[in-house]
């Protein structure tokens, strides 16, 4: 008896200083699950958290499913009309206001995806086609990939200003032309005629 009391000891001493199992709680009830459904869950190209999380660009494109046609574009630009010499000596807030919209028409939503921050692109061709103007050249943008989503029938808005000094010596008088695409997806564009006087 005398030999087991110091076991018995031992063993209280060592259960005294072992961590005792810490009770788990069971986290598989419903509540805490995802509502996403299942087919998304590993999906290339998802989004979660505002995050791109795993798969290229096409892949992504690819379990979109995009359907450029069913995208309608609109553009608006006020002035329409411009002098040369108001180009040449402006007043500090003349500028060209360029408002472009993108409608999703089809039935479903969809994500568009872009390469870098720049969602919106401008260009002032003149009556040849050559390029005089291209809006994203006064800019920087960081290179970090974004998506938007558009669901169906909703529209995206943007709003780009070009101020008149920024065309000095670039535009000729006579018919030009400006145009709005969205960056990566230039089939989303539309244009409108821009009147150049002397």
């Amino acid at each position: 008896m005398k030999g087991l009391l110091p076991a018995i000891a031992l063993l209280i001493g060592f259960l005294a200083l072992s961590p005792l199992p810490s009770l788990a709680a069971d986290i598989s009830d419903t509540a805490s699950r995802t509502s996403q459904p299942d087919k998304f869950l590993s999906a290339p190209g998802l989004i979660k958290g505002g995050l791109f999380m795993q798969g290229s660009k096409k892949r992504f494109e690819g379990a979109n499913e995009l359907n450029l046609d069913s995208y309608q574009a609109r553009l608006e630009v006020s002035p329409t009309e411009l002098t040369l010499q108001r180009i040449r000596d402006p007043q500090p807030n003349d500028q060209i206001v360029i408002k472009f919209t993108l409608k999703n028409e089809s039935d479903k939503g969809s994500t568009l995806y872009f390469p870098t921050a720049q969602r919106c692109e401008a260009v002032i061709r003149d009556a040849d086609g050559k390029t005089v103007y291209t809006w994203s050249e006064d800019y920087d943008f960081a290179q970090d990939a974004g998506y938007s989503y558009l669901n169906a029938g909703e529209h995206l808005n943007y709003q780009l200003t070009i101020p008149y000094q920024a065309l000095r010596g670039r535009i000729p008088a006579g018919q030009s032309t400006i145009m709005a695409s969205l960056v990566n997806y230039p089939q989303l564009r539309a244009e409108m005629p821009l009147q150049i006087q002397p």
